[in-house]
């Protein structure tokens, strides 16, 4: 179903539900949950408790449904929400780490894609591609958690920034300034070798937990 089509049907579901068919919201649950359970799963690095975020999600978005007004997409408020249940999550565990990508599958990556297939029978090629995803993911999760959240969003789950900026809250020119330095500081890191530190702003050993 192409993305406005979907827009429209999430907005008849929505509107079903806010008129008293309950049993509705199941097709909202059933559409999104992966792309939420994905996008969680790469906040918190836990399948388990990523699941349960997931079911946090929807219980506060079924809750909260009479408020929605559809301002924004359905999808959009959705994600807002998971991403404040992730937030929750590490605030009440006092932790300072947000993400780890470690066996994470990049599902939506036609570039990989090829590049697998591309690299099929070189056997030393798919071993330093493997070696060069685990550093990525390992410098993913060492990032600062407002850098990691706009990076996962962004250019994992390539969420437009006018969305990622009604889901968390930011201003457009932020999450862009917060992009570029999530890539250059995983640039520098990759290009450190990776596993030798955290990714830093320039010559700086400090981490930025901006």
């Amino acid at each position: 179903m192409p993305d406005e089509e979907i827009v429209q049907d999430d907005a008849i579901i929505v509107e079903a539900v806010q008129d008293g068919d309950t049993e509705a919201f199941r097709h909202l649950v059933d559409r999104h949950r992966n792309t939420i359970y994905r996008i969680l799963l790469r906040l918190v690095s836990d399948p388990h408790q990523a699941e349960e975020l997931a079911q946090e999600t929807f219980i506060r978005a079924w809750r909260a449904l009479d408020s929605f007004r559809g301002d924004a997409r359905f999808s959009t408020w959705l994600i807002q929400i998971a991403v404040h249940a992730a937030r929750d999550h590490h605030r009440s565990k006092g932790r300072s780490k947000l993400v780890s990508l470690d066996e994470l599958q990049e599902q939506n990556s036609s570039r990989a894609q090829i590049e697998e297939h591309r690299s099929a029978f070189d056997p030393s090629s798919r071993l330093a591609e493997r070696e060069l995803g685990e550093r990525l993911k390992k410098g993913i999760d060492l990032l600062p958690a407002s850098y990691r959240e706009v990076f996962v969003l962004r250019h994992l789950e390539e969420i437009p920034y006018e969305e990622i900026a009604a889901a968390t809250g930011s201003s457009v020119g932020s999450l862009k300034v917060r992009s570029h330095r999530a890539r250059r500081m995983l640039r520098e890191y990759l290009r450190d070798g990776g596993g030798k530190g955290r990714p830093t702003r320039g010559n700086s050993s400090a981490r930025i937990d901006s």
